[in-house]
C-alpha cells in the first residue's frame, strides 16, 4: 500500500467518479482503475457499490475513508511544514456544490487569488445525510440536521422560455402550466425537489417531456427553443439574453441557499473561506435576473 493508492482512493471517493477522478489528478482512467484495484486486492474487501459508471462508497470504503482523508491531510500540513513554514502550509478543503454549480469559475478564481495554499476539492453529486460530515462545506437548499447552516442566497424561480417559442405572458398561474411540455432537471436534483414540492402542494402534476441529470444540458434546451422550463433568477444568471422570464403568480415561486458546515465553530483558515464564499452569493444575488 502506498501514498498514491490512498491520495487516489480520496479523490473517487468524493468524485465518485473513476472519470472526473483521472481529470483532477493529471493522470489515465485505467490507471486509477487499476490503483483503486489494488488497494481493494490489499485490503482484501471491496471499498466501492459500482452502479454504471458510478462508484459510491460502502460501509467499509466509509470507514476506510475516514482514517484515510484525515491521515492525508495531517501528513500533507507535515510535509509542508518542513519544506516551507507554516506560511506555504497547504490546507486541504473539500466542499460540495449540491447547487449553484455556475457559481464555480467564480469560487475557484477567487481561492486561487486569495487563498493560495488552499487545496480545493469540489464535488457536485448528491450525497445521503449520513456522508456530509466527509466535507468542510456544502451548498444545498435545505437546512442539514446536526450541521451549522448559514442562509447565503435567496432566489425565485422564474417560468422560461426561448423568445422564438412562441409563448408570452409576464405571470402565469400554476395551473397554467398542466399540459405544457416541459424541459426538467431528474427527480432527485435538488431545484427539482423544490419545483416539484411547490405544485404538489397545489395538486399540480406536471409533464416533462425533456428531463436530464445536468443543469448545463437543461439550459441549453431552454436556449434552444424546445420548451418551457424554470430558471433559478441568481444561480442560472448566466442563461443567454434571448430567453423571456414570467413569475408563477399569486405566489412566486423561491428558494433559499444555505451554506453548511460539519463544524460548531470554524477557526483560522475555514472561518476565512466561509467568510468569503458568503460574500461570493451575496455578489451574485445583485446580479439577478428581472422580467
Amino acid at each position: 500500500m502506498n501514498i498514491n493508492q490512498l491520495k487516489y482512493f480520496v479523490v473517487v471517493a468524493n468524485q465518485e467518479s473513476i472519470t472526473k477522478a483521472s481529470n483532477i489528478l493529471y493522470v489515465s482512467q485505467p490507471a486509477v482503475s487499476k490503483m483503486i484495484k489494488q488497494l481493494e486486492e490489499e485490503l482484501n474487501t471491496k471499498l466501492f457499490d459500482r452502479t454504471g459508471r458510478t462508484l459510491k462508497l460502502n460501509r467499509s470504503g466509509k470507514l476506510f475513508y475516514s482514517y484515510v482523508n484525515d491521515s492525508l491531510e495531517e501528513l500533507d500540513r507535515g510535509i509542508n511544514a518542513v519544506k516551507g513554514g507554516p506560511d506555504k502550509v497547504e490546507h486541504p478543503i473539500s466542499l460540495l456544490m449540491e447547487v449553484a454549480s455556475p457559481f464555480i469559475p467564480a469560487i475557484v478564481s477567487t481561492f486561487k487569488q486569495k487563498f493560495p495554499n488552499v487545496r480545493l476539492n469540489i464535488a457536485q453529486h448528491n450525497v445521503r445525510e449520513t456522508d456530509f460530515k466527509q466535507f468542510d462545506f456544502i451548498v444545498t437548499t435545505k437546512p442539514l440536521e446536526g450541521l451549522t447552516n448559514v442562509p447565503v442566497l435567496k432566489e425565485e424561480i422564474f417560468v422560461g422560455w426561448n423568445i422564438n417559442y412562441g409563448y408570452s405572458k409576464q405571470f402565469i398561474r400554476p395551473k397554467d402550466l398542466q399540459g405544457e411540455k416541459l424541459i426538467g432537471l431528474s427527480k432527485n436534483n435538488p431545484l427539482r425537489l423544490t419545483i416539484d414540492n411547490y405544485f404538489n402542494k397545489r395538486d399540480i402534476a406536471l409533464d416533462y417531456m425533456y428531463e436530464a441529470d445536468d443543469p448545463a444540458t437543461v439550459r441549453g434546451l431552454i436556449e434552444a427553443g424546445i420548451g418551457l422550463s424554470f430558471i433559478p433568477s441568481v444561480t442560472w444568471q448566466t442563461i443567454q439574453p434571448r430567453v423571456q422570464l414570467a413569475r408563477l403568480a399569486p405566489d412566486p415561486l423561491q428558494r433559499t441557499i444555505y451554506l453548511s458546515s460539519p463544524y460548531g465553530v470554524l477557526n483560522g483558515i475555514k472561518r476565512e473561506i466561509s467568510n468569503e464564499l458568503i460574500m461570493i452569493f451575496l455578489d451574485f444575488q445583485n446580479f439577478e435576473l428581472k422580467i
